[in-house]
């Protein structure tokens, strides 16, 4: 992959406010990687558009992995009220508050046990894309270094 590079992206993404200067073992334990995960470094995704309502689904916060997450985590909400409040108060494409995705460089484990290849972040928030969106790489980042 190279920087500027366009591609589509799925899964859990955030903002990169909460990424911005940390290096990778500190986004290992912010965003509920295991130890060691990102030591190969990682590539950051700029979302170049907003997702609509149909194309996330909503994860909290990452303290609690998403696979953690079923049927009965938001039962008695309005999930599509709340997914409506997120696009227009949370989600952006500029500055530090866009949407990102982490794509490390070593990938899920099929051997790992999904608690211990996810273990609770410190709390940012996340969301799931359900469809690939398309997104531009924005930073490349390896061992020893920052995400700037």
């Amino acid at each position: 992959m190279h920087l500027h590079q366009s591609l589509t992206v799925r899964g859990c993404i955030t903002q990169e406010k909460y990424i911005k200067g940390k290096s990778l073992s500190e986004l290992e334990r912010i965003l509920g990687f295991h130890t060691g995960r990102l030591r190969n470094g990682i590539v950051v995704a700029a979302l170049q558009q907003t997702p609509t309502r149909d194309q996330f689904d909503l994860l909290g916060y990452t303290q609690v992995a998403g696979h953690k997450i079923n049927g009965d985590t938001f039962e008695g909400l309005e999930i599509d009220k709340l997914k409506e409040l997120v696009i227009k108060t949370v989600f952006s494409n500029s500055d530090v508050e866009r949407l990102v995705k982490v794509l490390p460089n070593t990938p899920h484990s099929n051997v790992m046990d999904n608690d211990s290849q996810y273990p609770p972040g410190q709390g940012v928030p996340q969301w799931k894309l359900t469809q690939p969106l398309n997104a531009q790489v924005v930073a490349i980042v390896t061992e020893g270094q920052k995400y700037k």
